[in-house]
């Protein structure tokens, strides 16, 4: 019988990959550290106001929104108990968990790949704008990307491991299942594409024997999530039936625009060409996947595809982060993809040694380029805005607040302003004769 960290571990070399995850983590713990006392966004303030100021058990039992992110509101609520609540506090559960993907993604990376194209990947990840951003973010998605990692992992040391019998693996699998719920609900089509994965792969082997066990750590994983979510059920019941909020983009040209923009805003010269680049290379990556190692191909596509299947039935809009927990295996693909056509290179030129590593080293040089920018701003400035402006108001000015923006200067950063609830409030402070200054976030929000 395999100990946890045995079956996690196996595939390391104990002297070389241990120093290396070492190495690693710790330069993704200060690339994460960095800039993480920077202004609070509008949904993280909404998580610090609605979820996290309550007691960890009254925080596990409400749920008023889709921004309530359990696992991350309820480790929230211990931190700024804890730590106080500073903005550092508030992010430091997010923080934590995306600091813990890095070994975890190594370890699964090396064992569905060769040692250089894991150390890649796992260096890609760690120097990667979209993931520090998200491990910045007091909200749930660092934790739905470690999760789903996590559970791919175990999954796959179950389905490789020939022994029927041995089904550890698995139940561990369930309760990451049950914890990856908790981080966002989301993290539903994680399980839908891992099960129906699974399932074709068991298909495949022929061995029916292990179907009702998979069977079982479905139950077990719905078990251990209604427990998870019992206490805030009524809330969630009454919510939902309500229709929720509707957020997102529910045009698919103009979501895939801002998706697309997404991938290469942070590149310090926008063009149509890295796209193509990385469509390319996705390309290449993803067919030597689906013939090598199909568990990964079919994961990139499988957790999408029921996504855009629940959006279309429920009607919501998306954001692109909704789909974040594809990001550990775009990045294994790409990197892939960039093997694959360095070693063609290679042989096409009949070169061996540096042209190997031509395109993933391209790939690592694109994801360094783009981390400054996670930097330079902060996600919404709040402060600096407001200073701005009272630094540029006269005497008898009014400084008002509207949309969505308003609820964080209400709540947090400065309820002290005005904040009209409509265009017939902000005329009539207008009519009164002094200038009006006003604070907004989105046009789309302003227009409205």
């Amino acid at each position: 019988m395999r100990k946890p960290l045995t079956a996690l571990t196996s595939y390391l070399n104990p002297v070389s990959d241990g120093a290396l995850i070492l190495g690693l983590t710790c330069i993704a713990l200060l690339l994460r550290l960095w800039g993480i006392n920077q202004d609070l966004w509008l949904d993280e303030i909404a998580t610090l106001v609605n979820n996290m100021r309550m007691s960890p058990l009254d925080t596990a039992a409400t749920f008023r929104s889709a921004n309530q992110h359990l696992l991350n509101s309820v480790a929230g609520s211990i931190s700024i108990r804890v730590f106080g609540e500073t903005t550092w506090a508030v992010r430091l559960p997010a923080m934590l968990f995306g600091v813990a993907t890095i070994p975890v993604f190594f370890v699964l990376a090396r064992a569905v790949s060769n040692r250089a194209e894991a150390v890649f990947a796992t260096l890609f990840v760690t120097i990667s704008y979209h993931h520090v951003w998200f491990s910045q973010n007091a909200r749930g998605y660092s934790a739905m990307i470690f999760f789903t990692v996590l559970s791919t992992l175990l999954l796959f040391r179950w389905l490789e491991n020939r022994n029927t019998g041995e089904n550890k693996n698995l139940w561990w699998f369930s309760l990451c299942g049950g914890l990856g719920m908790m981080s966002l609900l989301n993290y539903a089509f994680v399980l839908m594409g891992q099960f129906l994965m699974a399932l074709i792969i068991v298909a495949g082997s022929r061995n029916w024997s292990r179907i009702p066990v998979l069977v079982a750590s479905g139950v077990l994983i719905v078990t251990l999530t209604l427990l998870a979510y019992s206490t805030a059920l009524p809330s969630m019941i009454e919510y939902f039936s309500s229709g929720g909020e509707q957020m997102g983009w529910q045009n698919p040209l103009e979501f895939l625009t801002i998706f697309a923009q997404g991938l290469i805003s942070a590149l310090p010269a926008r063009a149509l060409p890295v796209l193509i680049a990385v469509g390319i290379l996705a390309i290449t990556g993803w067919l030597s996947y689906l013939q090598r190692q199909r568990m990964i191909a079919l994961m990139l596509v499988l957790p999408p595809l029921f996504n855009i299947f629940a959006l279309a039935i429920l009607d919501f809009g998306a954001y692109p982060r909704s789909f974040l927990y594809i990001l550990p295996f775009g990045v294994l693909i790409l990197m892939r993809g960039a093997f694959s056509l360095s070693a063609r290179a290679s042989r096409l030129f009949r070169s061996r040694g540096l042209i190997n590593y031509v395109l993933p080293a391209l790939l690592l040089l694109m994801s360094a380029l783009m981390l400054p920018y996670n930097y330079r701003y902060p996600k919404q400035n709040y402060t600096g805005a407001l200073a701005y402006t009272r630094a540029h108001a006269a005497p008898g000015d009014t400084i008002v607040s509207v949309g969505y923006l308003a609820s964080g200067y209400r709540s947090y950063y400065a309820p002290d302003l005005v904040f009209p609830k409509n265009a017939e409030e902000l005329d009539d402070l207008r009519a009164q004769g002094h200038r009006v200054w006003v604070l907004y976030s989105f046009t789309r929000d302003m227009r409205r």
